[in-house]
């Protein structure tokens, strides 16, 4: 049975609701450090602060708690002690959490956050750089993967479910333009780590992924 589990992977191949759910099954804590990203960008633009203004950038950091607590077995994220899960899903924050999740001094501040909670249980982490920086030691590496249209049609759809206005043609730009950024910044590339397990997840529905990786996480070595 494998306790520290890493999932990685590209916008829209699953990793939120795959993660979620593989550690529902499991009874693990599940750690969604995209939500802590989208946090940040959440208080930036809330508070008028441009991620390119690095000296305010430093200073709303220090203004920053984030705590992660399940509830009703929800992974609810607090900012400053207020729920924000629903408004880190904004459009505006959306269009802002890539720039801000390349910058150097934030990844830093939030990798001790996400390791520090990883690691004080049974878990699985889901990110960009989980397997490679976050939790290089995790006793189960995996990134998931999907075709970009597909990863395109999947948002899109969660999307319009929320009552959001727009197209499939500007998610899918959308999609292949996070793909170049988190692919080529600087700080912790978007990559598989060398060990890691990867998945396809096109032509597979969510059930078959979680009980593929289920299966992964409690076979013996």
């Amino acid at each position: 049975m494998k306790g520290l589990i890493a999932i990685d992977g590209p916008a829209g191949a699953g990793k939120s609701t795959v993660a979620r759910l593989l550690a529902k099954k499991l009874s693990y804590l599940y750690i969604d450090t995209g939500a802590m990203y989208r946090a940040i960008t959440y208080f930036l633009v809330k508070e008028g602060i441009h991620y390119e203004d690095l000296e305010a950038l430093n200073q709303a950091l220090g203004k920053i708690n984030l705590d992660l607590k399940v509830i009703d077995g929800v992974s609810v994220i607090f900012l400053n002690g207020k729920q924000c899960n629903e408004e880190i899903r904004q459009t505006i924050v959306n269009q802002h959490v890539s720039p801000v999740a390349k910058i150097s001094v934030v990844r830093h501040f939030l990798k001790k956050k996400q390791r520090d909670l990883a690691q004080s249980t049974f878990s699985v982490t889901e990110g960009r750089d989980i397997g490679t920086v976050v939790l290089p030691d995790a006793d189960l590496k995996i990134f998931l993967t999907a075709r970009p249209e597909v990863r395109a049609q999947r948002r899109w759809k969660e999307l319009k479910e929320k009552g959001v206005d727009i197209s499939y043609s500007e998610v899918l730009e959308n999609v292949t333009q996070r793909d170049t950024i988190d692919s080529t910044r600087s700080e912790a590339p978007l990559r598989p780590a060398v060990d890691a397990l990867l998945v396809d997840t096109s032509d597979m529905s969510i059930e078959e992924v979680v009980n593929f990786l289920y299966q992964k996480v409690v076979e013996d070595e």
